[in-house]
């Protein structure tokens, strides 16, 4: 009798503090999309990031109250992650400090070492807590995407915004959701419109309608947003779940996609007319049109990688070398390659671009390799004659489509730099990833 209480002991103690975890899990991916603040120095991005790296820090307190009690089985728990994924984060950590030691501006390089230290922690307690969610928790993932979506909605068609912008900010830059970017509510509401779409086809019932209806919505959200990256991106994952389906479902994700492309890119519309000015300004080779001014920063991410190919200038150091090397390759490259707005780009707008330039090739090598992770799955011979549950089934079908969603984002966004669309990939892929395990 004494050892049944002590082993419930044990129990109701590992119990509280998954729950804790995941009670911090649930709020992170709620509240920090919507957080904002009134602060004159930075409304929008600066507190969620704050809030992000607060999570990290409860979230790993949590995690050593857990290992250092009494009877714990941490080991049993770390187990979940496979070791090929355990080498993978820690290649990654081990990278980022050496790239941060022979950084060009090292207290930049700290600053962000910082958040990938972050971004670590959050990923693995939601790979730990993630196999025992079930289906529904989808739903509280998207809710801070699905407030965003409402608001740019609302913002774009002039019907309340909450915000108070000054005289030279007009029309559509008012749509920025609680973002504070139109482009940054694009790229936070890609992921989980695609998940949404491919959960829509793979479960049955009532909540094939939920998933329908939260994909219509987060899909109105990014085309009221006019992210054009985002529009392509969710064009990407939605090919790409087609592919993996039964063609009778192939078929109805094919004609769902066409009915949001014919809405979102009709001539009358705002999002088809700048399609319209890209095809003109590929035909005139236009490219700070085409390019929406990015031209100028992808080069420059492009000289910093061929200068530092082996450990790059330094994780968040792009900001401090790009004047320079801008200026330089004035000398390299023709006036009309060149040829933008004449400001100082803090970010590439192209993650891929940005981790080869800031970490080196090898340090691009390892976002490749989290990226295939996450779209290849691996499953044993006897994996595959188990019969399978409802999240194993879901998370097999998310891992792929949301992988090509965030390749295609990164090429012209910046997700990894800030903290909404950071903490939205990173949760939606360890939730996938996690789903897709026999344990599930």
């Amino acid at each position: 009798m004494r050892e049944r209480r002590s082993a419930a002991r044990v129990t109701t103690g590992h119990s509280r503090y998954w729950l804790i975890a995941a009670m911090m899990l649930g709020a992170g991916i709620v509240f920090i999309p919507i957080l904002y603040t009134g602060g004159a120095l930075e409304t929008f991005r600066l507190p969620k990031e704050m809030a992000f790296r607060a999570e990290a820090i409860a979230l790993a307190l949590t995690g050593v109250f857990a290992a250092t009690a009494p009877h714990t089985r941490w080991r049993d728990a770390l187990k979940t992650l496979p070791r090929r994924e355990w080498l993978l984060l820690g290649a990654i950590a081990v990278w980022c400090i050496v790239t941060t030691l022979t950084s060009s501006n090292r207290p930049l390089s700290e600053a962000s070492l910082v958040t990938v230290a972050a971004a670590l922690v959050v990923y693995t307690a939601t790979r730990l807590i993630a196999p025992a969610l079930r289906i529904p928790v989808l739903f509280v993932v998207f809710a801070g995407a699905f407030a965003n979506a409402v608001v740019v909605t609302l913002q774009e068609l002039r019907i309340w915004n909450p915000f108070v912008f000054p005289p030279d900010l007009l029309g559509h830059l008012q749509s920025v959701g609680l973002l504070g970017n139109p482009n940054d509510v694009g790229t936070l509401l890609v992921g989980p419109a695609v998940v949404a779409l491919v959960a829509a086809a793979a479960v049955r019932g009532w909540q094939r309608m939920l998933f329908g209806a939260a994909a219509v919505l987060l899909f109105a959200g990014i085309a009221m947003s006019q992210t054009r990256s985002a529009m392509i991106a969710f064009v990407a994952g939605t090919i790409v779940a087609a592919l993996l389906r039964p063609w009778r479902q192939s078929l109805a994700v094919a004609a769902l996609l066409a009915i949001f492309l014919v809405v979102a890119l009709r001539p009358s519309g705002s999002f088809g007319g700048r399609f319209t000015r890209l095809v003109a300004a590929a035909r005139t080779h236009d490219y700070p049109v085409l390019f929406s001014e990015r031209a100028v920063p992808f080069l420059s991410a492009l000289e910093m990688i061929r200068a530092n190919p082996g450990v790059g200038v330094g994780p968040g150091c792009f900001k401090y070398h790009f004047m320079p090397t801008r200026l330089a390759m004035e000398q390299r490259y023709p006036a009309s390659w060149t040829r933008g707005w004449p400001m100082n780009f803090g970010e590439t707008h192209n993650d891929h671009l940005q981790v080869a330039a800031e970490t080196g090739v090898p340090g691009y090598a390892l976002l490749a390799g989290a990226i295939a992770l996450l779209a290849i799955p691996s499953r044993s011979p006897r994996d595959k004659a188990l019969p399978r549950t409802a999240e194993q089934t879901m998370g097999r079908a998310i891992r792929a489509p949301l992988a090509a969603t965030f390749f295609v984002i990164a090429l012209a966004q910046f997700p990894m730099q800030i903290a909404a669309p950071r903490l939205m990939f990173l949760t939606l892929g360890a939730i996938a990833i996690s789903w897709d395990r026999p344990d599930a």
